[in-house]
């Protein structure tokens, strides 16, 4: 295909490292906003030194976008802003909004701005 699957911004870019859940010890979970709901791409490589690359990579510009974005803030305050990392995840069980519709269980990712559900962990 001539055009790009996904484009993500870089200002709702996350990346964490996140082997336990992918099953491989060099395992990448990538966040972006794609038409205001949050999409995640997890992604591997055997050599982990490509992983950290890639982390890096994303977290420069991040850093990047947020300097020029917030130009009076000192590399200090930038820092905690280049990824966020979950403060919990783990299955829940959620119901409807009608009485009658019965508990389903759900993963649930919660970050320091949102609790975020998915059918499962992938």
């Amino acid at each position: 295909a001539k055009e790009p699957k996904a484009i993500m911004k870089i200002e709702h870019l996350n990346a964490t490292f996140q082997p336990a859940k992918i099953g491989n010890p060099h395992g990448l979970q990538i966040t972006y906003l794609k038409d205001n709901s949050t999409r995640n791409i997890f992604v591997y490589h055997e050599d982990g030194k490509e992983i950290v690359d890639w982390f890096n990579a994303i977290r420069a510009a991040r850093f990047h976008y947020l300097q020029v974005a917030f130009p009076g803030a000192s590399n200090v305050d930038l820092v905690p802003k280049l990824s966020r990392n979950y403060l919990k995840e783990g299955y829940m069980e959620k119901t409807g909004p009608k009485q009658t519709e019965g508990f389903k269980k759900r993963w649930f990712t919660m970050d320091d701005r949102r609790l975020m559900y998915f059918k499962d962990p992938l």
